[in-house]
C-alpha cells in the first residue's frame, strides 16, 4: 500500500507569492482610498466659498466706473474661479463701446485683475441742445449726453452715426495732436462733385475747405501753410485739389462786385 503523502500548498512552498499578493492588495487599496480622498477634497472645495470668484480688481478706467466694468464681465461671486476663461472675458469687455483694449488675469486663488484702456473722445455732436461724445472708434456715445462739451474738442455738424463719420474720425486720428486741437468745428457740406466735402472752422479764425479721403494727408501741413500768411490775414484755405488761400477780404470784394454787376 502506498505511503500517505502530506499535501503542501504552493503558497507554503513559495512564500514570496503570498507577500506579492499582499503588496498588490495594499497598493490597490491605497489607490482606491487616494481616489476617493481626492474626490472628497474636490467636492468639498467646490462646496466651499474658496472656489468662487471673490474680488475683481479694475484699473485703467476713466469714464467707466469699476462697477460698470465688473458688470460687463458677467461674473459675480457665484461663479467658479477655475471656470473663468480669461480670453472670453477679454473678448466680452472689448465688445463694450468705451473699451478699446482689456487684459484679464487671475490673481491668487480667488481674484481677477482687469486692466482696460478706453476709447478717447475726439469731438462732440449736438442733438436737441445736448452734446454727445464722438469716440476715436468713430462712434457716437448715445447714452452719455451732457449740456456742454468738455475740453477743447471739435464740434461735428451734419454728421450721423455712420461710415462717413467713421472715415472722418479715422482721418482726425492721423493728425498731429496740435493740429487736431486747433479745429473748432467740422461741418459736413456735401457737393455734387464731392459727397464727402467738409468745411472746418479753426480756433485761429481761418476756415479750411477739404475732402475726407485726403484730409489727414493735407491737413497735417496746416501749421506751415498758416505760417506763410501775412500777419493778421485770415481767410479760407482750400485743400480739395492742391492748396490755395483766399482771404475773407477778397471774398467780400468778390461778393460786392457780383452784387454791383447784378444791379447794372
Amino acid at each position: 500500500m502506498a505511503e500517505n503523502k502530506k499535501i503542501v500548498s504552493i503558497e507554503d512552498k513559495i512564500p514570496e507569492l503570498k507577500r506579492y499578493r499582499k503588496k498588490k492588495l495594499i497598493r490597490h487599496l491605497t489607490i482606491l482610498v487616494g481616489f476617493f480622498a481626492v474626490l472628497i477634497l474636490v467636492t468639498l472645495y467646490f462646496l466651499s466659498p474658496f472656489s468662487k470668484v471673490n474680488e475683481i480688481y479694475v484699473s485703467g478706467n476713466r469714464q467707466l466706473t469699476e462697477n460698470e466694468v465688473r458688470r460687463a464681465t458677467g461674473l459675480d461671486n457665484t461663479d467658479f474661479i477655475v471656470a473663468v476663461n480669461n480670453q472670453k472675458i477679454k473678448n466680452k469687455l472689448e465688445k463694450q463701446e468705451l473699451i478699446k483694449k482689456a487684459t484679464v488675469e487671475k490673481k491668487g486663488l480667488q481674484n481677477l485683475k482687469i486692466n482696460i484702456s478706453e476709447y478717447q473722445t475726439v469731438g462732440y455732436v449736438e442733438k436737441k441742445g445736448m452734446y454727445y461724445d464722438i469716440l476715436e472708434s468713430g462712434k457716437i456715445l448715445n447714452d452719455n449726453a451732457q449740456k456742454f462739451p468738455i475740453g477743447n474738442r471739435a464740434l461735428y455738424v451734419g454728421f450721423k452715426n455712420d461710415e462717413t463719420l467713421h472715415d472722418m474720425v479715422e482721418q482726425i486720428n492721423q493728425l498731429p495732436e496740435e493740429v487736431a486741437r486747433a479745429i473748432s468745428e467740422i461741418h459736413l457740406e456735401p457737393k455734387k462733385s464731392d459727397a464727402e466735402h467738409v468745411m472746418l472752422y479753426m480756433n485761429d479764425g481761418n476756415q479750411v475747405s477739404a475732402t475726407i479721403p485726403t484730409f489727414a494727408e493735407k491737413m497735417s501741413f496746416y501749421p506751415s501753410l498758416v505760417a506763410q500768411l501775412q500777419e493778421g490775414q485770415k481767410g479760407v484755405i482750400n485743400l480739395e485739389v492742391g492748396s490755395y488761400f483766399e482771404s475773407y477780404y477778397k471774398q467780400n470784394e468778390d461778393v460786392k462786385a457780383a452784387e454791383e454787376k447784378k444791379k447794372q
